[in-house]
């Protein structure tokens, strides 16, 4: 079985755009997640707490999913080219500028600039594949740019735990920003050579005169964009809540070495990689429509999340544990490559990907602000059988929603995108 796209039909302009982008959201998560990667190193080097220094992370979150939706708008005004570089040189800059900062208000700002630079990376890197890629390139190129989170998480997880052994994070972060200006160099000096012509077919804006009418989407699509939005939600909080509490849970649960469990992250990160590829191929030659292909997707997690309360209920099997959580995060990643990354594709005619992309992008970090507090209250307060039942009611939630906004979906396929 071949897994994504036929290489055949990609031709060596799209690998370069597909991968270049890869390498960009590669140095986006890495100069964005290092230092919670770092967090329990920088917290025992300052002298503080992890509550106290949690502050810093929530300021760039929130300043991250805020500024998708600025960043979404601004993307369909600006260049995309020029807007990736210039989110990719204030997240470097951002980086370089808190090796030298102890304080933690000014770190917080600083890392609230973090967050406002990478949200400026997202919409403009859908918004080009959207122009310069035809449908079967796009979806090449769609999958290896989300490979590009994966493996900074997989290199971040195994090897800045073992670089702190004889550096300090202070240093690592300028590693860090480092790899980012390099990666920003390539990007700026090469995107030229591939992104001259967009790609134009029966199913981008209609040209007149040698410029683009824009066709505004039916009103009718609305209802399931909103049921989209909130099915990202969803996602956002199963695909959160699920990764950053594995941790605690295989430690208090199984007594997992707290090392050995925050390791276990990348087992999480290499699930993610076949599932793109795995979700990708579903979508194409099997459902053919990517809400219904979400919809399946929080199905096979509802199913792991059920088999997963069963397993902590009656057992003491770690093993079984962490390999049912990875399908779980997996799925997420899957309807995250859907709704986030295929649907904004469907309003290249709009003109508005970015906007869209934007919008929907920032949904995650709802569902991930929601995740973050609500699961540490729910196990706290009920224990982790209670909370992992949680995960299963979400996820049929997350297939409620998707069922429902199926169809009308499938009516705007039809009438507005893939209408010639």
């Amino acid at each position: 079985m071949k897994l994504g796209v036929n290489k055949q039909r990609i031709g060596g302009r799209a690998k370069a755009i597909a991968w270049m982008c890869t390498l960009v959201y590669f140095a986006s998560y890495l100069t964005r997640n290092n230092f919670s990667v770092m967090m329990l190193n920088i917290c025992n080097e300052m002298g503080t707490t992890k509550t106290a220094l949690a502050v810093v992370v929530t300021g760039l979150t929130i300043a991250y999913g805020l500024g998708q939706i600025i960043s979404g708008l601004m993307g369909d005004k600006i260049k995309p080219q020029l807007m990736l570089t210039m989110g990719l040189c204030l997240a470097c800059a951002s980086n370089i500028a808190i090796f030298f900062c102890s304080n933690i208000t000014l770190m917080t700002v600083i890392w609230c600039i973090n967050g406002f630079a990478h949200s400026m990376l997202w919409p403009p890197i859908v918004r080009i594949m959207s122009m310069y890629l035809t449908d079967e390139e796009y979806s090449y190129s769609a999958v290896r740019v989300s490979w590009g989170s994966s493996f900074a998480t997989i290199l971040m997880y195994l090897a800045l735990p073992q670089l702190l052994k004889i550096a300090s994070w202070r240093v690592l972060m300028l590693a860090c920003a480092a790899v980012g200006i390099g990666i920003c160099v390539a990007w700026t000096v090469t995107n030229p050579r591939f992104l001259k012509e967009p790609v134009i077919n029966s199913r981008s804006a209609k040209k007149t005169d040698g410029k683009s009418v824009f066709l505004k989407p039916p009103s009718f699509v609305y209802l399931p964009i909103a049921l989209i939005m909130l099915g990202i939600i969803l996602q956002g909080i199963l695909r959160d809540g699920v990764q950053n509490w594995m941790p605690f849970y295989l430690s208090e649960s199984f007594g997992i070495p707290e090392s050995d469990a925050i390791t276990s992250t990348v087992l999480l990160a290499i699930f993610s990689v076949i599932s793109f590829a795995v979700f990708d191929l579903l979508h194409r030659k099997v459902f053919k429509n990517e809400v219904f292909c979400a919809a399946m997707i929080f199905a096979l997690s509802a199913i792991s999340a059920f088999v997963l309360y069963c397993v902590a209920l009656f057992t003491s099997l770690a093993i079984p544990a962490m390999l049912l959580m990875a399908i779980i995060v997996a799925s997420m990643h899957g309807i995250n490559l859907m709704l986030i990354t295929v649907v904004p594709k469907r309003f290249v005619k709009s003109g508005k990907v970015s906007t869209y992309s934007g919008i929907l992008n920032a949904c995650t970090y709802i569902g991930a602000a929601l995740s973050s507090y609500g699961f540490a209250a729910l196990a706290e307060s009920f224990g982790w059988n209670f909370t992992i039942l949680m995960w299963v009611f979400v996820s049929l939630a997350g297939l409620a929603v998707c069922l429902a906004a199926t169809p009308v979906w499938k009516r705007f396929r039809k009438e507005y995108s893939d209408a010639e």
